[in-house]
């Protein structure tokens, strides 16, 4: 890659991503939010439309999907509402903590929240919602990956944990052993040891 494309260099990327976490990181977290609601709107449309063969009135008469649709439409909701927080807060207090924390908050639960309605819509459109030619199929595909697109959701729930308690990453312990002994918060106090000793 040449010199000339690159966007930044950084001993410590962390300052980075909170000041870029609006368009960074919220940008995923609205483009799942935008397949939830894509994924309850064509749910809602195909079982008030597809009648089962021998009965009189369509899927949506069926008190299982009525209350699988109203557990989807509350879902729906709830993960708007974290990230139009994010997405206010972003706008008016720019990349404080604050900030961060919301866009954390509103990835995790969106993730969650997109998770479950396509899965659930999935299961309410069934056989046919397996083909390619049904959106659902597409839907499901796409909402099956929001836990896992960066950040992820234990990142979420790990760099919110953080800044709720008030943390500094570099005093909390890599939840696994580095492959070089001169990393991580206990490095530079094994280094002072050593040169105590010397």
């Amino acid at each position: 890659m040449p010199e000339e494309a690159l966007l930044v260099r950084s001993d410590d990327i962390i300052p980075f991503r909170r000041r870029g976490a609006n368009w960074f990181w919220g940008s995923y977290t609205a483009v799942y939010l935008g397949i939830a609601g894509a994924a309850y709107r064509e749910i809602v449309r195909v079982v008030r439309e597809r009648t089962p063969p021998g009965f009189a009135q369509s899927l949506a008469y069926h008190p299982d999907v009525r209350r699988q649709v109203a557990e989807m439409s509350v879902d729906l909701q709830a993960a708007r509402l974290p990230t139009h927080h994010a997405a206010w807060l972003s706008d008016t207090e720019g990349p404080t903590p604050a900030t961060t924390a919301a866009l954390y908050r509103a990835k995790y639960f969106v993730g969650e929240a997109v998770t479950r309605i396509t899965r659930t819509a999935m299961t309410l459109g069934g056989a046919h919602a397996l083909f390619k030619t049904s959106p659902l199929e597409r839907f499901f595909r796409d909402g099956a990956v929001a836990p896992v697109q960066f950040p992820p959701r234990d990142f979420c729930l790990a760099s919110l944990g953080l800044l709720e308690l008030d943390l500094d990453p570099k005093d909390v312990l890599p939840p696994m052993k580095s492959a070089s002994s001169e990393s991580g918060p206990r490095s530079s106090a094994a280094r002072r040891r050593r040169t105590t000793r010397c």
